[in-house]
């Protein structure tokens, strides 16, 4: 009678520990989201999937800039739309981690006894990686603890109704899972049943081929930007090393007793190891969660005859209350307000606040849409991710695609957190936001647009660059960038962006994000690329993957290659703080921590304004007069009115000066002040000599000769 007795309070007692567990990590996941503690990634990217699902609407999310069966294999997303709502997909998560302890339980009874497998599920319930799982936003994979758990007990305790249906479920969970489902095949060889482990290869496997097939459909027939995360594979032995040792101590290296047992993670072990993503190999993060459960069933056989000792589950309390520490005091703080906006209205958001506002069907992560970040099937996207990438446009650019992309609010956030911005890019943002006046600023940071229009995503922009003598013209369209030569057909070089052309025009430097574009181009950032003579050469960058990337390229005064950004601090070698593109006779623009933007030198000369130009003894800028950006020479104001001044481009020998003037373009003799008026457009470059004039309509490239009494146009619009 003992025995059913003890067996009858443990089931009880873990019954009441699952339920607290769910009402605490319920209530503390509510508490951090309300709390602006979760974020568009991942939670709001989850719940706009499901809002979408359960709308009838079509499967593309704004907050990622692709299909989410595109960004992961999640079609478990479907069967929880009901639930498409932050409060209630966080409760449900934190239920269905807690039910995975029952079949640890059920699992460790017949082996190792009810007392020690009732010490292994509070053991589980306990795992700093199962915390950190729940508490960290809404993630599809981390319910394959859950399910995975669930298998487990069906397969060793021949229940094929629990089996199979949790097979299924966990195959909806990633892309990767399965390769684990898979590997289960060898759980159930080992275990005598030999059909389970034949079905089970052929479900796994035709699983794995569905989700290769699906996603590389919805990507347009690319394969899934995840997979650049190995192409720079990590290959430091130590970190795997401290990985391990971290995966194994909270359970207190009782698996390595029973290690054939984890051979279906191993996979999952390996990629986290090779990734360059050094999150992947933390547990503060949701990549334990196919891992743990092989975890705790390899753990009983490092039971089987020891008795499990108490105090190590209050030991695991105290390590979780302190690795845990920061969430449980956001949790515990007052909560900023939560902004009230109509569901209709499409709002661009910091990632704290946007997840609360992520149903709807159109979110994005600020600054998306104007400055595409974290966006679409890209490799860079991954870097940005980690955020050290990215870069502003500069002023008359950012505008530009403020007033074409109407987005109805934009909502910032009252915490320091700028990700995936960096500090003084977001406040160089907010800062030419403000100055726009396209928006009205009302209370804690929400940003109202003042006149509402349909929604556009902003256009690409083309800044054509000439040779010295006009006769060369390099520019980037969406087909990638092109170099035009008067009288013969365009040549496409590659895709890329921000061409610069030498002096000379024989040579082309470009940024392209493309993985493949020279042989043994194996990174997963953007690159600089040199064209010449009908040859790509990459040009780097070369460092640790996700921490370089580059982000502008052109030529010194020497003739010799500049790239710009290459690393987290994105500034050109020798200099400080961070810089926007592009770099000319030694001077480019720099952000301030305020956001505002100054000249400076390669050599530490400053000037109060940005886009230095220099040519003769002429040193031009643009210099924020109150609300408009006017044009200076040194200290002299070459312009004074209610319209700005910007993208200045200056001939060599200081005599012609082209801008964009309110968004005419002007030229102007410097020599005797007489000013042309061009036309409409943006993104002006005069040639070295200053004969040659080219710039953006808005539709097209226009490329002019200069006459002194008047320029007139010599060759057609180019290109659409």
């Amino acid at each position: 009678m003992g025995r059913p007795l003890e067996e009858k309070r443990h089931r009880a007692g873990l019954l009441g520990c699952m339920l607290l567990y769910w009402i605490v990590f319920s209530l503390w996941s509510w508490a951090l989201h309300r709390n602006q503690d979760t974020g568009i990634f991942d939670l709001g990217i989850h719940c706009q999937a499901m809002w979408l699902f359960s709308q009838g609407l079509p499967d593309f999310l704004s907050t990622r800039g692709m299909a989410s069966l595109a960004d992961h294999f999640t079609p478990i997303l479907f069967l929880l739309c009901p639930l498409a709502s932050p409060w209630l997909i966080l409760s449900f998560q934190s239920a269905a981690l807690a039910s995975a302890a029952w079949p640890i339980y059920r699992l460790g009874q017949p082996e190792v006894g009810s007392r020690a497998a009732f010490w292994l599920a509070l053991a589980y319930l306990l795992q700093p990686g199962l915390w950190s799982a729940n508490l960290f936003d809404f993630h599809a994979s981390s319910l394959a603890l859950c399910t995975l758990s669930w298998a487990l007990w069906g397969l060793h305790g021949r229940k094929p109704w629990i089996y199979w249906p949790s097979l299924l479920l966990t195959l909806g969970q990633g892309e990767a899972l399965g390769v684990t489902v898979t590997l289960l095949s060898v759980e159930a060889w080992r275990g005598a049943q030999r059909r389970t482990a034949l079905a089970t290869a052929v479900l796994g496997l035709s699983g794995m081929g569905l989700a290769a097939t699906v996603m590389r459909s919805a990507n347009a027939g690319q394969a899934s930007q995840y997979q650049s995360l190995f192409l720079q594979p990590n290959l430091d032995p130590v970190s795997w090393l401290a990985y391990l040792i971290l995966l194994l101590l909270p359970v207190f290296f009782l698996p390595l007793a029973g290690l054939p047992r984890m051979l279906p993670a191993l996979p999952v072990i390996l990629a986290n190891c090779l990734s360059w993503r050094d999150g992947q190999r933390a547990l503060d993060h949701h990549y334990l969660a196919s891992i743990l459960p092989f975890l705790m069933w390899a753990s009983l056989a490092g039971l089987r005859g020891r008795k499990p000792p108490k105090a190590a589950l209050g030991l695991l309390l105290l390590v979780n209350l302190l690795m845990h520490r920061w969430l449980l005091l956001t949790a515990l703080r007052p909560h900023p307000p939560i902004p009230i906006i109509p569901t209709e209205a499409s709002v661009s958001a910091d990632n704290g606040p946007g997840a609360q506002l992520c149903l709807r069907r159109n979110l994005f992560l600020f600054p998306n849409p104007f400055q595409p970040m974290c966006w679409g099937n890209r490799p860079e996207a991954m870097v940005e991710t980690v955020g050290k990438a990215g870069q502003p446009p500069l002023p008359g650019a950012l505008e530009r695609r403020l007033l074409e992309c109407p987005i109805d609010y934009i909502v910032l956030s009252l915490d320091p957190d700028s990700w995936p911005l960096r500090p003084a890019d977001k406040a160089y943002w907010v800062r030419e936001l403000r100055r726009s006046q396209l928006y009205q600023e009302g209370p804690d940071k929400v940003f109202r647009r003042r006149q509402p229009g349909p929604l556009r995503m902003p256009s690409s922009e083309p800044l054509p660059r000439l040779s010295q003598d006009g006769s060369r013209l390099v520019y980037a369209d969406a087909s990638g960038v092109i170099l035009q030569q008067r009288g013969q057909p365009a040549l496409r070089l590659g895709p890329g962006h921000s061409p610069e052309l030498d002096p000379s025009g024989q040579r082309v430097l470009f940024i392209s994000e493309d993985p493949n574009l020279v042989p043994g181009d194996r990174n997963c950032s953007a690159d600089a690329f040199l064209w010449q003579a009908g040859q790509l050469k990459r040009l780097g960058p070369d460092g640790p993957p996700g921490q370089v990337s580059a982000y502008w390229a052109g030529f010194s005064n020497d003739g010799q290659p500049l790239v710009l950004g290459y690393g987290p601090e994105r500034r050109p070698s020798g200099s400080q703080g961070l810089w926007l593109g592009p770099v000319r006779a030694g001077w480019g623009t720099q952000v301030n921590e305020d956001g505002s933007l100054v000249g400076r030198s390669l050599t530490g000369g400053q000037v109060a304004g940005h886009s230095p130009q220099t040519g003769g003894s002429h040193l031009i800028h643009c210099r924020l007069e109150g609300r408009f950006y006017q044009l200076y020479d040194h200290q002299k104001a070459l312009s004074q009115d209610a319209a700005d001044h910007l993208e200045p481009s200056l001939s060599q020998d200081g005599n012609w000066l082209a801008y964009n003037h309110g968004g005419l373009i002007e030229v102007r003799n410097l020599a005797d002040g007489r000013i042309w008026k061009i036309g409409t457009g943006c993104n002006p470059c005069l040639s070295g000599d200053g004969h040659w004039l080219a710039y953006f309509n808005g539709r097209q490239v226009v490329w002019r000769k200069l006459r002194e009494e008047q320029p007139g146009l010599i060759d057609a619009k180019i290109r659409p």
